[in-house]
């Protein structure tokens, strides 16, 4: 049956695709997908994946990752910063039936018109050596108990309301990384926010896992953390309302100096009314199905 046997227009793009935009996007722009402090920048080779970039990144002297703040050591007297980073490795898509991620058994087969996510990332850490704790340590037990008189290491900490000090960043010679995997399968719905006559277009989250993280009570809290900041953080920001997906041809044409006595737009196909799905997700692609509507001005 062709594709527009029940629309005007249709239009696809394949899961291997959109993969290799995914990973085409990863070289250009890694500080979307790399963040670490500022101490890596002069140590790249000390983070826990080689970032890989594309020759004219570095020519153009690009940042390779996004820096960020060290990780304060808590209750220290005066502030004390551990370097970090967290780097995002590999992202593929698979659109059902499912033959490009290898999902886990607890999320099973990819079911009809799913799409499954799979995510790896690594987190490093600087742990200080017993040496370095072993020589810091004496000044730090002075601030710690000084008694606070005017001429005490204490009395020189800043003062409430006072700008906060710049932390002192231990060297780092080596991270502690450890890498996670986590696979998602989600879904595309039509439905209403707010109006109950609007029509909005939503990702839905079906499943969630994070792959072997010990012990099973610590990999429940992060895959509950995680399910949650999705369904209630970024999901709901990428919901569209059909109106939005609306292209007015006829207010193209006019700008180009053109004008027709037709009000000529782009339209989604109604789903299920034209068509079963829309965008529907088979055959390893997401497809849309478009209506060209002619009303008269």
């Amino acid at each position: 049956m062709p594709f527009t046997d029940h629309s005007d227009l249709y239009g696809s793009l394949h899961e291997d695709g959109i993969n290799r935009v995914i990973r085409h996007v990863m070289r250009q722009r890694p500080s979307l997908f790399n963040y670490a402090t500022a101490f890596f920048s002069n140590h790249p080779k000390l983070l826990c994946v080689p970032i890989e970039v594309a020759p004219e990144v570095k020519a153009a002297g690009n940042p390779l990752f996004t820096e960020q703040d060290p990780l304060p050591v808590f209750g220290a007297p005066t502030p004390i910063g551990l370097n970090w980073c967290l780097q995002l490795t590999d992202v593929r898509i698979d659109f059902h039936p499912g033959n490009a991620i290898g999902l886990p058994p607890e999320l099973g087969a990819l079911p009809e018109q799913r799409l499954a996510l799979r995510m790896k990332g690594c987190f490093g850490l600087d742990c200080p050596s017993e040496d370095l704790i072993r020589d810091l340590l004496p000044a730090v037990e002075v601030l710690a108990t000084a008694s606070g008189q005017p001429d005490s290491p204490r009395a020189l900490a800043p003062s409430r309301g006072a700008p906060p000090r710049t932390p002192v960043v231990l060297p780092t010679r080596k991270l502690t990384c450890f890498c996670l995997e986590l696979f998602a399968v989600a879904h595309f719905e039509w439905g209403a926010i707010g109006a109950p006559d609007s029509q909005w277009l939503k990702l839905r989250l079906d499943g969630l896992e994070v792959v072997d993280l010990k012990p099973a009570e610590m990999e429940d809290l992060v895959e509950c953390y995680v399910r949650t900041t999705l369904r209630l953080g970024l999901l709901p920001r990428l919901s569209q309302p059909i109106e939005s997906m609306v292209l007015n041809l006829t207010d193209l044409l006019r700008k180009q100096g053109i004008t027709i006595g037709q009000r000529v737009t782009l339209q989604p196909a109604p789903a299920p009314a034209a068509v079963p799905h829309n965008p529907a997700v088979e055959s390893d692609q997401l497809m849309a199905f478009i209506n060209l509507v002619v009303e008269e001005i």
